[in-house]
This record gives C-alpha cells, structure tokens and sequence, in this order.
C-alpha cells in the first residue's frame, strides 16, 4: 500500500526548473531512497513534502489525503518527520531535552494544568521520557544522554536529530544525508539502524543519500534524479546500472 504518492510535482525558482513532473510513490513498511548528483533536486523534493516549498504544480497525497496545500506546521501532526543536511539542534540544551522537545506535538495538557503539575501532566512527561529513553537505547546513544550539543562531533549531533525525529512517532521519516559525517563504522551501523526502526518502529522511511554503499545495503527501492527529473526507478541493483544514471554521474 502507497503512504506518499507525488503526481507530477513541478517547482521553479525564478525561472529555474528545480523539479519537472516527478512521480513517485513510497510503500508503507519500505526504505526509499533518492539519488543523484548535486542540483538534482533531491532536497528540494523534501521541501515539497514538509511543505517548505509550495508546488507550481502537481499534487500530493500522503495516506491518501491530499497535503498539497496544507500548512507546514501541521506536517508533523500528520505523522511525517524529517531531517535536515545540517543538523538543526538545541546546542545549549542535552541530548535527552532534544529528544523530549521532540514529543511536544503529542502534548495533550494545557498551561493551567502544566502550571500545576497535576497527575495527568505527571503521566504525560512519563511517558515522553521513556519513549526518549527507548530510543535512546535503539540508537546507542546513552553515553550521551546528559551531554550538551554543542560538545559533540558532528556524526552523533546528526544521530541525535533523528533520534529526535523518532520521538514525533511519525509514520514516514524523511532523513536528508543522514551518513553525511559519519565515519564508516558509524555509516555501517546506521544501515542496521534504518532496519530497525522499519521493523521494530514500523516507520516507513525516506531517505536523500550520496552513499551509494549505504543505499545498496538499506534500500527496497532508489529513484535517481538529475536536472530535476526521474531517471531512473527501481530496485539499488537496477538503478546502480542503468545507463541514465552512470551517464548522469560518470558523462558520456
């Protein structure tokens, strides 16, 4: 079954063509990923999605509901998260704050019950910190739990975003380059990481990824883009040799 369905999606910058007519779908349970070479318009695809960008045209549909215009705050609500290239973080606060700051969609009470932190609210910031624990535990990052942002190499602050992400309970997770920084042993295990949160979580999840290696590994299905068109759509064996794309990266 298809959870997000583009129907011809197109977006211009001044005059620019970033995206032309691209179809797509992405089945519920699949890892999905996007490829191509820089300018191709692989974030920019994103973008559409979270609605960052608003479509000139085509239409979207995620669970069968059409979000082609639907605000970008209520996104998440929906149940799609994403990720970005640069890690967009709280330095000054911990790695478990993120992470909780991450569940405030689910957040149920209000201020006068917050002010006085009646049992209702108690049960809520329970449950918040465990789901932040649990994926705490599923990403191995409890020997960050209390540190700061900011004193962190960049590979794990990129671990800790989606480790926040997964905190929104979404349905479909969008991770933009989520290797990017990561040395290989660490690339190595977010390719077991991707598996677990589809079969442990049942997360679908989307990813925009230069690795070849890592797409070969964690993906169902690769849609190679260039000059903001599809290439090419298939299985990572398929897409990895079909002419368009070693012409797209390698020339003629």
């Amino acid at each position: 079954m298809s959870l997000l369905v583009a129907e011809g999606i197109s977006v211009s910058f001044g005059g620019v063509k970033a995206v032309q007519d691209v179809s797509f779908s992405i089945n519920e349970g699949e890892v999905f990923s996007i490829v191509g070479p820089n300018g191709a318009g692989k974030t920019t695809i994103f973008n559409l999605i979270s609605r960052i960008y608003n479509t000139t045209g085509g239409r979207l549909f995620f669970d069968g509901v059409d979000i082609t215009r639907v605000p970008a705050h209520s996104i998440a609500h929906l149940g799609i998260a994403r990720t970005f290239q640069n890690t967009e973080l709280f330095d000054r606060e911990t790695v478990l704050k993120n992470l909780l700051i991450g569940a405030h969609i689910h957040r149920t009470s209000n201020v006068l019950s917050d002010l006085f932190f009646l049992p209702g609210v108690r049960r809520q910031e329970l449950a918040f910190r465990k789901a932040a624990e649990d994926v705490i535990d599923l990403l191995d990052l409890r020997s960050y739990r209390d540190q700061v942002i900011a004193n962190l190499p960049y590979g794990v602050r990129k671990m800790v975003e989606i480790a926040r992400a997964l905190c929104l309970k979404p349905r479909l997770l969008l991770l933009d380059e989520p290797s990017s920084g990561l040395n290989p042993e660490e690339t190595e295990d977010l390719s077991f990481w991707l598996e677990d949160i589809v079969e442990d979580l049942g997360i679908t999840v989307a990813m925009v990824e230069h690795d070849m290696k890592l797409v070969g590994q964690a993906s169902d299905r690769v849609l190679a883009m260039a000059d903001g068109k599809v290439i090419a759509l298939g299985t990572p064996a398929e897409v990895q040799t079909h002419p368009e794309v070693l012409r797209a990266y390698l020339g003629d």
